[in-house]
């Protein structure tokens, strides 16, 4: 049977193959988003149409920042879902990136496997690593965690050099097939742009999911009191153990995109200590447990960066870097929490309890 709960706001189908489901229909709770979603498609067209009609010029230069901007996305979205799921704030994201690119410009360049393949690859590559790697979320915590996932983007830096004949050292591995390659430059940094938006979507869409169903409730109760979630039966090695995986597959494919976006891959031009702060930053500058602030983080931090960079210089990212410590402490609750204070019912809702005496 199919009834609609209007206090609730509910769809209910009380019996479909002997299950029940159950969809939220009230407008508040999926309007905005689905707002917010629309203007992020259309904000390139408009930035090209503004920028060429007021310019004059191409806007090439910011159509890549776009790109990086939603690369960014990608890898903020997986590193925040991650810190949820394992009470841990991994410093040794772009380790993965890295490890994925290098996946796909080797196996495409040597043997020659189209993107699609290589993007399945570089997600298995990343995983299979990510779960090899997975035992330290529950047998460190703290400086020792830390430590051990920063040390690991620098050991593949040095490899890196160690062996510049398969990975090519700082020119990195030249003649990945392009994803697009139309002959319009314009053209394929639309395609690329929205490319990377549809990836950066996916991606946001299935860790929302997660945080709104079951899984997200254990997932927080890791995340606050790793210890009394054990106690009350929650298993959270396994949920450490699959979330780390996950995640891992998810942030190689940030680096498979960038492979066959650039048409090589310099894997040490991306294991730097300058891409872990911006990484970290964007991503603790959304807010805790923002899925949505990632994004909105990541866009406002790399287009500032590009117009710092482009006006002052390497004096630019100095005043870049100085601008975000200020944040820090100016947006406790990140760039999230400026929505979250004015629209709080939208997201938590009250729950109000009629008491009823007892005689």
């Amino acid at each position: 049977m199919v009834r609609i709960e209007t206090r609730r706001g509910r769809l209910i189908i009380d019996d479909l193959f002997g299950k029940r489901y159950e969809w939220t229909v009230e407008p508040r709770y999926w309007r905005n988003p689905i707002i917010a979603f629309l203007a992020w498609l259309v904000m390139p067209l408009v930035v090209y149409g503004v920028y060429t009609s007021a310019f004059g010029v191409v806007p090439v230069a910011l159509l890549s920042t776009l790109v990086f901007a939603n690369v960014l996305s990608m890898m903020t979205l997986s590193l925040g879902f991650q810190s949820i799921g394992t009470g841990r704030l991994n410093f040794g994201p772009h380790f993965f990136l890295a490890l994925g690119g290098y996946t796909a410009a080797l196996l495409n360049v040597n043997y020659g496997l189209n993107p699609a393949i290589t993007l399945i690859a570089a997600f298995a590559i990343g995983a299979i690593v990510g779960l090899g790697l997975s035992p330290i979320t529950i047998i460190s915590r703290g400086v020792y965690f830390v430590l051990f996932t920063l040390i690991l983007p620098l050991v593949l830096y040095q490899v890196a050099y160690w062996r510049s004949d398969i990975f090519g050292a700082e020119t990195g591995i030249p003649g990945v097939d392009a994803l697009f390659l139309t002959g319009d430059l314009i053209l394929d940094l639309f395609l690329f742009l929205y490319t990377s938006l549809a990836i950066a979507t996916i991606i946001m869409l299935i860790y929302d999911k997660v945080l709104r169903s079951k899984y997200g409730l254990l997932m927080g109760a890791v995340n606050e009191d790793e210890e009394l979630a054990r106690m009350y039966g929650v298993n959270a090695p396994f949920i450490k153990v699959v979330i780390f995986t996950f995640t891992s597959g998810a942030m190689a494919v940030a680096g498979w995109f960038l492979a066959h976006y650039q048409g090589s891959f310099a894997g040490p031009a991306w294991l730097t200590p300058e891409m872990l702060a911006l990484i970290l930053l964007t991503s603790t500058l959304a807010g805790k447990g923002a899925i949505y602030g990632q994004v909105i983080a990541a866009y406002i931090i790399v287009i500032l960066r590009e117009v710092l960079r482009s006006t002052s210089g390497e004096l630019g990212l100095a005043a870049l870097y100085i601008i975000m410590l200020v944040l820090l402490f100016v947006l406790p609750e990140g760039f999230w929490g400026l929505y979250r204070k004015r629209r709080y019912r939208e997201y938590y809702p009250t729950i109000k309890v009629r008491k009823r005496e007892v005689l």
